[in-house]
């Protein structure tokens, strides 16, 4: 079974994350097949907004668990890692915009897919947040970039310190999703966006979405005169996917109870 269904064949093309029994958790094969999706739908000519939605009671509950806990230490948690910047990337740059609708969780991986597309609706009582300090992981460099410029850095702060997790209407006020509307009219609101952003001029909204690419990208750090200061974060968060604080975060999540960490 596909991970990543594609749906419509209008203006407006679906994306559906496929692993309902597992809440959507992104595993490497979602992200592959994400990707996969992206590049076939950005070679449409027809397809003017693409909407990303999640199969089953929620949007994306965050990283599989088990596939985090076996790629924890060395080249895996390195290629797992990447796999993950590049999808977002795949979002974040794809030609036409990208719309989450969010529904039920939108944790750790799920809430960073849905800061890299460039609009979101989500149901009022959604939960959105990047609980990463209560597991012992690290987010992406380019991942924590776009979560400063959406809310600032004193509520990324927040959130990624904390784990705090905000309820859709939360996540409006941030700014972090565009609308948060009743479950039942998330739908509704999510296709009138799409259809709203697909009556416009294709061509403007290609160049638009890649102007504001632009503009965050001379807001975002230098990589090649800052190579050091992001080695150094690279350096950070290999140690703590290797950490025995990032063991104690999985067998907390499994056994669900407080962990308690050592810093080692």
């Amino acid at each position: 079974m596909t991970t990543v269904q594609v749906e419509g064949d209008g203006p407006v093309a679906g994306l559906i994350l496929n692993r309902p029994e597992q809440r959507n958790a992104v595993s490497s094969m979602m992200l592959e097949e994400l990707r996969a999706a992206l590049g076939a739908l950005a070679g449409d000519p027809n397809v003017r907004a693409v909407v990303l939605s999640g199969a089953g009671p929620d949007f994306c509950a965050g990283a599989d668990v088990a596939e985090l806990a076996a790629a924890r230490s060395g080249a895996g948690a390195a290629t797992y890692g990447r796999a993950m910047e590049e999808a977002f990337r795949t979002i974040a740059t794809h030609p036409v915009p990208v719309i989450a609708r969010i529904h039920g969780a939108a944790l750790g991986g799920g809430c960073q897919l849905a800061v890299a597309c460039d609009l979101a609706v989500a149901t009022d009582d959604a939960r959105l947040g990047i609980p990463s300090g209560r597991l012992g992981v690290v987010v992406g460099f380019e991942n924590i970039e776009r979560l400063v410029l959406a809310v600032g850095p004193k509520r990324a702060a927040e959130i990624l310190y904390t784990g705090r997790v905000l309820s859709g209407s939360e996540a409006a006020e941030w700014g972090l999703v565009n609308a948060a509307v009743p479950g039942a009219d998330l739908v509704a609101a999510t296709e009138g966006l799409a259809r709203t952003v697909a009556d416009s001029a294709p061509l403007s909204i290609r160049a638009s979405k890649r102007g504001i690419g632009v503009v965050l990208e001379n807001l975002s750090i230098d990589r090649y005169a800052q190579s050091h200061r992001v080695a150094d974060f690279d350096m950070m968060a290999a140690e703590a996917f290797s950490s025995e604080d990032l063991t104690e975060g999985l067998a907390a999540l499994r056994e669900r109870r407080k962990p308690d960490f050592k810093g080692s």
